[in-house]
């Protein structure tokens, strides 16, 4: 390339379209990385004297799924690199020219032809990358939504069932005197009851939807049907609230309510928060309660399920941080689900 400075300044051009890239070391320098890269291929396509600009039939070149799963896993939606790429063409093609010494119609033609080819030969494969690392994250998060919810059937539900049924009959077997017949029969019953009450918790959960709701009312109608007699719970929103994407709120959704479930399941009785600060640029719903929290960071801890929800978050571009030490009671745990807005 004779002259970088051109370059440099389309790159600046895009890292000020998106800011949140150009502050991302990794992604700044593999957009560098590319734009170069694909400068390179344009010249090179141009002296070899190639005339076609259709490369989408290389779209599972694996240097450039590299790229597209490089995206995804920052959560970089394909259209913004889409839009990066029109900007860096439109704005570098007749520096490309100038650069190759086009002056004649055919020579102009092949020339936006090469460069045209050069850029766009990443992004096939880029949306495929992207696409298929989204699909293994929804999968993922399926599957391991599958298993808590064996865990919890076969943990709660069949452990009450079977402690019910084993007092009922210990009355058949023993026929204690009637007081104590009574004590066991109401035992049974509170037993028998507590696993309806999972059933029936696991049923709203699995059939939670916003629909045409604002997340944050969608949550309080889902809260107070799974904790109906909770008075230390509170839903609280700030800011102008505003419909999200139905595939990205019916996520955001699942998320708030296994932070929810797992509070009830390890942290009873404490006092929680959840708060929506809606803002232009993001959504962010924090879940806090004031239990005895937990160490996040102790893979033989499950309990919130964080792999599932962080797949989620991640999904649909969201960021999951979970804030909690072991034993601190009045600190507790802290679920925070920032959701970015209005951008790619």
């Amino acid at each position: 390339m004779h002259n970088a400075h051109p370059l440099a300044a389309v790159l600046a051009t895009i890292a000020a379209e998106f800011p949140d890239l150009a502050d991302d070391p990794v992604l700044a320098a593999n957009l560098a990385e590319n734009v170069r890269s694909m400068i390179t291929e344009a010249h090179e396509r141009y002296a070899a004297g190639a005339e076609g600009s259709v490369v989408s039939h290389a779209f599972l070149d694996p240097e450039h799924l590299a790229t597209g799963a490089l995206h995804a896993e920052h959560a970089r939606h394909p259209a913004g690199a889409m839009l990066a790429a029109e900007m860096l063409f439109d704005a570098y093609l007749p520096v490309f020219i100038d650069e190759v010494g086009a002056t004649s119609t055919a020579e102009v033609l092949r020339a936006t032809r090469a460069l045209h080819a050069g850029i766009w030969s990443r992004f096939p494969a880029g949306a495929v990358a992207y696409t298929e690392a989204l699909r293994q994250r929804v999968t993922t998060a399926h599957l391991d939504s599958r298993t808590q919810i064996a865990r919890d059937l076969h943990d709660r539900v069949a452990h009450g069932i079977l402690a019910g049924l084993q007092r009922l009959d210990l009355v058949l077997l023993t026929d204690p005197p009637a007081g104590e017949r009574a004590r066991q029969l109401d035992d049974a019953a509170r037993l028998l009851r507590g696993a309806l009450g999972d059933v029936q918790d696991l049923a709203v959960s699995l059939h939670a939807r916003v629909g045409d709701a604002l997340l944050d009312e969608a949550l309080a109608r889902h809260a107070k049907d799974l904790f109906p007699d909770d008075d230390r719970l509170a839903i609280v929103s700030t800011g102008t609230a505003t419909t999200l994407p139905n595939w990205q709120a019916e996520e955001a959704l699942t998320i708030l309510l296994e932070a929810l479930t797992n509070r009830s399941k390890h942290a009873p009785g404490s006092t929680t928060s959840v708060r929506f600060s809606w803002s232009p640029t993001a959504l962010v719903a924090t879940v806090a309660d004031d239990g005895p929290g937990f160490d996040p960071h102790d893979g033989t801890d499950g309990r919130l399920g964080q792999q599932t929800m962080r797949e989620r978050a991640a999904v649909i571009g969201a960021q999951l941080d979970v804030e909690s030490v072991r034993g601190s009671r009045g600190h507790g745990t802290t679920v925070r689900l920032t959701i970015p807005r209005g951008t790619l």
